[in-house]
């Protein structure tokens, strides 16, 4: 991976250039996109007139959008399984750092993290492979940029693990090196199991020797003796003091004196020297040569270098021969002369993203090892998870104080950075909030900012996103959801939930709005609208006075369903002397009145159909007069246009009727009510 592959376009634009190639750019509002476009530059001294170009040139907007390798379900899925590892890692976080056991559990994240990855490739490798993958270029490439980019992650985090979280189990670390490579070239492992399984015909192989050798530069012993013991010669002498001296060479195990496996390894590594100076494996040229290279042979080595892939790639085969006891400290040494050994022999050789970070890594320079992980095109996966661990370990605390980096505040940026990246995508900003919760006030407050952002797909998700921001105490998010969702719902003429969602949002305006709009259908039509929300609304009628009036009116309208006259004759009163009517409403609660009062048994006394008359006269009649004066004033409209119910005509024939039903059960209320007080 080179810098070369990084995306570079070229914008072409007349007025650009005669601006003198000026950009500039804007971000576009609900997503990660950029409005480019030319601008000429104004100084202090620029004068205050229009360009030489305004009107003559068309202005184009270009877009630019960040390209990510997370369109794939697959590396979702390990976004997914790495946030919980994340998760897991913060809960044991906690507490003092430097416990033995607590390095043991960060070694197993560690290794949890690289498992995820080597899945999440093989996975990758297998999809690859399909038909569909195959047929689609597009698609084709993004899984290997994916695999190319999550292959260098995982050599990256297993060569970190060995060199920074297992040195105080083991001050040596060549063995350790030695799995790496073996791990990341398994191409020499898998031929050389092609040789096993072709028995004694294996020798004669053109690839044979070969393989040894590489075997031999890869420090896998075991391998390399159970080939030569399948030689159709291996009973000859040559063969015979060969598999001795593989088999006898000191290997480091834990509890050793490194003194006494200093002295054992110097006496093996002088007594072979000492059997290729006595030519004891000459007759055997090729067997000769593959002891020159157990014996750490300068020439031997370099010629065989040539056949290598990259310069670390038989760096610990070499340590393996001429220093086994290396320690992390001597290594930094050992690669910068290897390094240079490499291009000596490769003049022409450019070093790769990946070749430079494990240089890096051996050299132990870890802050320009962040800084090159940050140029990884993971979105920085890899640059915060690592941080975030390494602040955990606390393995490294000396070194970034020598370096004068705050480490607590290096692992808070990229951690809100990465939760803030993951916030703006659509199918990832779950994981987000994990990260973003880690960051504290300055996380809440992005949480606030970026919640309301998400595009709404379902009701499904908002109540997800309602439950996230009720958890964290966000009201203002909420509200701002709930409130975008009775205007989607209003949009789409579901008008119960809209109600409901602007009753969650306790938006007094809203509300109003859309029990106006319910009052309003019902004077026109005669329809009440979602008569199973409104009967629902309970105490949360004191949202808004308008809803209380709606959830009154619909009580009297029930009422008045089932007949029960007297209970709804007197709630229409206590309606009509309230100051929550609204002025649309007056005339359909008037007309509501007129069959109670004109009912040959009065559901209506006279005390009430007197009130009843004073709001007609003191209410509705001014109402009237002052919508004349309005109405006047535009296109001649009648007061009907205002004042409208679907059982009269026109708003004066309410005057009327009610005038005339008052008097009539005002007679027949005074002469029952005498009578009685009369007996």
């Amino acid at each position: 991976m080179t810098e070369d592959t990084v995306s570079h376009f070229e914008i072409g634009d007349t007025l650009a250039m005669r601006c003198g190639n000026t950009l500039t750019a804007s971000f576009v509002p609900g997503g990660s996109k950029l409005a480019l476009s030319a601008y000429r530059p104004v100084k202090w001294n620029t004068p205050d007139a229009p360009s030489e170009s305004a009107g003559e040139e068309p202005v184009l907007i270009y877009m630019a959008q960040e390209t990510t390798l997370y369109t794939e379900p697959l590396l979702r899925s390990l976004l997914a399984e790495t946030n919980a590892t994340f998760a897991t890692l913060q809960v044991l976080g906690q507490g003092p750092k430097g416990d033995a056991k607590k390095t043991a559990e960060y070694i197993k994240i560690s290794r949890t993290y690289r498992s995820i990855i080597r899945c999440c490739l093989e996975k990758l490798e297998h999809a690859k492979q399909s038909p569909e993958i195959q047929e689609n270029e597009a698609i084709k490439q993004r899984h290997a940029d994916a695999i190319l980019t999550f292959y260098a992650i995982e050599c990256l985090w297993h060569l970190f693990e060995i060199l920074y979280m297992q040195q105080q189990h083991n001050q040596l670390i060549v063995t350790q090196l030695l799995e790496w490579t073996r791990f990341h070239y398994p191409n020499t492992e898998d031929a050389a199991t092609d040789l096993l399984l072709m028995a004694e015909e294996a020798s004669e192989c053109e690839s044979y020797w070969d393989t040894l050798k590489a075997l031999i530069m890869l420090g896998q012993l075991d391998v390399t003796r159970a080939i030569l013991s399948q030689h159709r010669k291996f009973n000859q002498t040559a063969f015979q003091t060969a598999d001795l001296v593989l088999k006898s060479m000191p290997v480091y195990q834990d509890g050793y004196a490194m003194q006494k496996f200093c002295s054992q390894w110097e006496y093996w590594h002088v007594d072979l020297e000492r059997k290729l100076a006595a030519h004891v494996f000459a007759t055997e040229p090729e067997l000769e040569l593959l002891m020159q290279l157990v014996s750490g042979s300068n020439e031997h080595w370099d010629a065989a270098l040539m056949k290598s892939h990259d310069w670390y790639e038989f760096l610990p085969g070499y340590l393996l021969f001429t220093r086994p006891a290396c320690k992390p400290f001597e290594l930094r040494i050992a690669a910068s002369n290897w390094i240079n050994r490499w291009s000596g022999l490769r003049p022409n050789w450019e070093m790769t993203q990946l070749s430079r970070m494990v240089m890096q890594l051996m050299e132990h320079d870890i802050k320009l090892f962040i800084y090159e992980s940050q140029k990884l095109g993971d979105s920085h996966w890899f640059a915060t998870h690592l941080i975030d661990l390494i602040y955990h370990t606390g393995h490294l605390k000396s070194y970034f104080d020598q370096q004068h980096i705050d480490l607590p505040s290096l692992r808070f940026s990229m951690i809100f950075d990465y939760g803030s990246y993951l916030m703006t995508s659509h199918n990832l900003w779950q994981l987000g909030i994990d990260y973003l919760d880690c960051c504290k006030q300055e996380g809440l407050a992005a949480i606030e900012l970026l919640l309301p952002r998400i595009p709404l797909k379902s009701e499904r998700q908002a109540f997800k996103i309602i439950a996230m921001a009720k958890e964290r105490g966000l009201v203002n998010v909420e509200q701002s959801i709930c409130k975008v969702l009775s205007k989607r719902a209003y949009s789409d003429q579901r008008y119960g939930n809209a109600l409901e969602w602007a009753m969650r949002s306790k938006d007094v305006l809203l509300v109003t709005a859309i029990a106006d709009f319910i009052l309003k259908h019902y004077s026109n039509t005669g329809v009440m609208l979602c008569p199973d929300v409104i009967t629902s609304i309970g105490a949360r009628m004191f949202v808004s006075p308008r809803l209380v009036f709606l959830s009154k009116y619909f009580e009297f309208y029930e009422l008045y369903r089932q007949r029960d006259f007297l209970s709804g004759a007197e709630l229409l009163i206590n309606l009509l002397a309230s100051k929550i009517t609204p002025d649309y409403f007056w005339p359909s609660l008037l007309i509501d009145a007129l069959p109670l009062l004109e009912s040959e048994d009065p559901k209506i006394f006279s005390k009430e159909t007197i009130a009843i008359l004073q709001h007609l006269e003191m209410e509705l009649v001014p109402l009237i007069e002052r919508n004349k004066l309005n109405t006047a004033k535009f296109n001649n409209q009648s007061s009907k246009t205002v004042f409208s119910d679907y059982r009269v005509e026109n708003v004066e024939e309410i005057l009327d009727l009610m005038r005339l039903a008052c008097a009539r059960n005002l007679s027949r209320a005074m002469i029952i009510e005498n009578t009685a007080l009369a007996m």
